[in-house]
């Protein structure tokens, strides 16, 4: 059998007070430490896990500004290119218009150009026709004298204006 002799009473005695010794000094503080450093660890996940939700909502208010942005600028965009349309037919308008009043002004200037060569031309041929009266008048009137007459007249009249050239 087992013998119990003082010995292994005072080694029992020794462990115990050793243990209740190590347990107040050494295990408590370190115990201590331990749930201080736990606790610690928790609150800085808890904050880190704040912190990643301001993020995320911070994200997403930015992703929101990002899209009104983009839609602002394309509505400036398409705005712009409303206007810059509107202008071009305008612009095209005032063209049309004022190259309607060039050909007016062409056309009417072009009819005074027409209506003042045939007054010349009309001018030119009473001249000749009174020219050929008087030398008729002056020189007596036979066959040959008139027709010597009318091809001289012809030849100054159509010196001037012949359209009938080939």
């Amino acid at each position: 059998m087992l013998r119990l002799d003082w010995n292994l009473v005072l080694t029992i005695i020794n462990l115990i007070v050793l243990y209740l010794l190590l347990k107040k000094f050494l295990f408590k503080p370190v115990l201590s430490i331990m749930e201080k450093r736990e606790k610690m660890i928790q609150d800085s996940i808890a904050s880190a896990r704040s912190q990643e939700g301001q993020a995320q909502e911070l994200k997403e208010h930015y992703e929101q500004a990002l899209v009104s942005a983009r839609d602002e600028s394309a509505q400036i965009v398409e705005k712009a290119r409303v206007d810059a349309q509107k202008e071009y037919d305008r612009i095209l308008a005032d063209a049309d218009v004022q190259a309607k009043k060039l050909v007016e002004q062409a056309r009417k200037d072009a009819e005074l150009d027409k209506e003042k060569a045939k007054k010349e031309v009309q001018a030119e041929v009473a001249g000749l026709a009174m020219a050929a009266v008087s030398r008729i008048l002056t020189d007596g009137s036979d066959a040959g004298s008139d027709s010597a007459l009318y091809n001289q007249f012809l030849k100054k009249a159509g010196g001037a204006n012949d359209t009938d050239r080939s």
